[in-house]
């Protein structure tokens, strides 16, 4: 199992030059992202198509250039198992996202291996190799590296060029092309990009209370992103989604009502308590700016409430029949926006397997039926 394990950057350079004419490259990344805002690039492994491999240590390399470009070369597929936070360090250091990516992990959705496996799962599956696991939680920030660490760090990107072989060898032409939007959803660059003023819409339970209350936890996320990225500390280090919700619920009046809130940080209320105040006060003051409520859905009509119940009997064979966490296969409001003959609501291999058959369905194309004691669709003759 020869690799080279590269700390230089001519020697970089070198092996760039050697992998240029590659139709494709598997890639994989170790960082440590225990106690800070930004995860740290540890290593970088590549393998090749004719077998070419390299570790390649960016803590050691001041320029990468030469690797940027290579991973933006349209012509070769970058090949991931897991890519999105792969794509995030890797973005996060060069200010570039990789162009032509494959995520093995997506595509093992075909293969019925679900679509959360990790690659130890998938690989003993289809190529009956055992990946050694000892090394999850290890320091990749240490130097040297260990033996141990280096065999486990090129063994997943050994894994993986032989997988996405066997993915392009059992995957038809339809399931590449949805596969494809897929790929292209994972590289929107608005994905990785910092954007703090955004912050409170990834927290579900905020978006879900009334307009003020929304408008303090969305000021208090905002307020938490900036100061994280600022000092580089994890976000739940400085105030948990939790205890955040807790306070936009019930807004404290000053920072002794905060000793209040379930499960809050002593610590936190001594360092932060006076902003968080002050950031509320400034939220009651400025009603104008409250974040202005969608209207709500219009509800399902009886007869759509019918069309709900299939369309997700539907989805939930098909999450049985892939291994897919039926959460993960369709939403109330797209499958109401699909029954209702809204323009493409899914993509990837979501409109495969759910939305194409279903609108066929709804369109009397394709009548479902049980075989086998399974429920599938039937082309009409």
């Amino acid at each position: 199992m020869s690799y080279q394990f590269i700390d230089q950057t001519d020697t970089l350079h070198a092996f760039c030059q050697s992998i240029q004419s590659s139709p494709w490259l598997a890639i994989d990344t170790e960082f440590v992202r225990t106690d800070t805002y930004f995860p740290i690039l540890s290593l970088i492994q590549i393998q090749n198509a004719s077998g070419i491999a390299a570790i390649i240590d960016p803590i050691a390399i001041d320029d990468l250039s030469s690797l940027w470009a290579v991973l933006q070369d349209p012509n070769i597929v970058k090949v991931f198992h897991s890519a999105r936070q792969d794509l995030e360090v890797l973005y996060q250091v060069s200010g570039q996202l990789p162009v032509n990516i494959f995520d093995t992990q997506i595509a093992c959705v075909f293969l019925g291996h679900g679509d959360l496996a990790g690659l130890a799962r998938v690989v003993a599956a289809e190529l009956n190799i055992t990946l050694e696991k000892s090394q999850t939680r290890t320091d990749w920030q240490q130097r040297p590296l260990s033996a141990e660490q280096l065999a486990y760090a090129i063994d997943d990107v050994r894994t993986l060029a032989p997988l996405y072989e066997k993915c392009l060898s059992r995957l038809t032409p339809e399931q590449l092309d949805a596969l494809q939007q897929d790929f292209a959803a994972l590289l929107e660059v608005r994905l990785y990009e910092l954007a703090p003023q955004n912050a409170g819409e990834k927290i579900k339970t905020a978006k879900k209370l009334p307009r003020k209350n929304r408008a303090i936890a969305f000021r208090l996320a905002e307020w938490r992103e900036r100061h994280a990225i600022e000092h580089n500390r994890p976000k739940r280090w400085i105030l948990s989604d939790d205890v955040l919700v807790a306070i936009a619920k019930r807004p404290p009046a000053n920072v002794e009502a905060l000793y209040k809130v379930p499960h809050i940080k002593v610590s936190s209320i001594k360092t932060y308590g006076e902003t968080w105040i002050s950031l509320i006060d400034e939220v009651f003051s400025t009603p104008e700016l409250w974040p202005i409520l969608p209207p709500p859905d219009t509800p399902p009509s009886l007869q759509e409430t019918v069309f709900l119940e299939i369309g997700f009997a539907w989805a939930n064979q098909v999450a049985l029949d892939y291994h897919i966490n039926p959460h993960n296969v369709i939403q109330k409001a797209d499958l109401l926006a699909l029954i209702r003959q809204s323009d493409r609501v899914l993509i990837g291999w979501r409109h495969l397997l759910i939305e194409t058959p279903l609108r066929a369905f709804f369109r009397g194309e394709m009548p479902l039926c049980c075989d086998n004691n399974r429920l599938i669709q039937k082309t009409v003759t």
